[in-house]
């Protein structure tokens, strides 16, 4: 790529982030008036804000060159998925299966509405898993890749920003103990998450992790009711939790740190105008 091309490359994605900068931005200062009063209302803005910071994320993945891991690598996608399965158990436990199917929780909410809520799920998924590994996990890992050692602190510092941005929602009215935990767990998310971007090298694997954990979370406490938390779900939480968690870091003491560099484009071939021999 020469270098008047690279340049206009950065202005286009410049102006692109700055563009739903201004839109999300507009979405704070005329909230009210595009998306109007009440519960169907704040549940547009949470959509469109995520969906929006998703496409700012995008524009900063390319402008930091980050591209390789929006790519679907087909020729290894059912060794990715095998490798995720595990942690799909994670997502799908977050819903209170146990005490659903006993009667003691309950969904009460519409086919639509549960449809949108997934939306809604998805949205944040991806936004969360492309600012924070897309793009924070990122940057820590292009520094600290020489050895497990390296791999584990960039684990630990990207995930402890995750967790740490979950203090906002104190300000929102949440209670200190329900903030506190939300930090935790999202802690242990985001290391999962990041192992599986080093692993697969595809960011979209996380990203419906992500989404499904948060629906299967949600779902009862938003469109239903009843017990979610009864013993029995306490307790297969901590079995399914303290297995996947064994997996995931025995699985983060295989990666050949030699591969991890894979999902960078390194200075050769950004020299050569950034084209790699993909597998999409």
């Amino acid at each position: 790529m020469t270098c008047d091309k690279k340049k206009a490359k950065n202005y286009f994605l410049i102006a692109g982030a700055a563009l739903n900068m201004l839109v999300l931005l507009g979405f704070e200062i005329w909230r009210d008036a595009i998306f109007g009063s009440g519960e169907s209302s704040d549940a547009w803005y949470f959509l469109s804000t995520r969906f929006f910071g998703a496409l700012l994320c995008l524009f900063l993945i390319f402008y930091c060159s980050y591209q390789n891991i929006l790519k679907i690598k087909f020729r290894t996608l059912h060794k990715a998925i095998l490798f995720t399965l595990p942690c799909w158990l994670i997502a799908i436990n977050n819903f209170p299966i146990i005490s659903y199917f006993s009667g003691n929780a309950y969904i009460s909410g519409s086919k639509p509405e549960i449809l949108f809520y997934f939306l809604q799920c998805l949205c944040v998924g991806l936004f969360e898993e492309l600012a924070f590994r897309g793009c924070i996990f990122m940057m820590v890992l292009q520094r600290r890749r020489r050895s497990t050692k390296d791999l584990f602190w960039a684990i630990v510092i990207s995930s402890a920003i995750f967790g740490a941005i979950h203090l906002v929602n104190i300000f929102a009215g949440a209670s200190p103990i329900s903030v506190i935990l939300q930090i935790g767990y999202s802690f242990l998310i985001g290391g999962m998450c990041s192992v599986i971007l080093m692993k697969t090298g595809c960011i979209w694997h996380c990203a419906l992790i992500h989404a499904v954990y948060n629906f299967c979370g949600g779902v009862v406490p938003e469109l239903g009711g009843g017990v979610i938390w009864d013993t029995p779900t306490v307790i297969l939480t901590v079995v399914v939790s303290l297995a996947v968690a064994a997996y995931v870091i025995f699985s983060l003491l295989r990666i050949d740190v030699k591969k991890v560099g894979d999902i960078f484009i390194e200075e050769k071939e950004k020299s050569n105008g950034g084209d790699l021999n993909s597998d999409v």
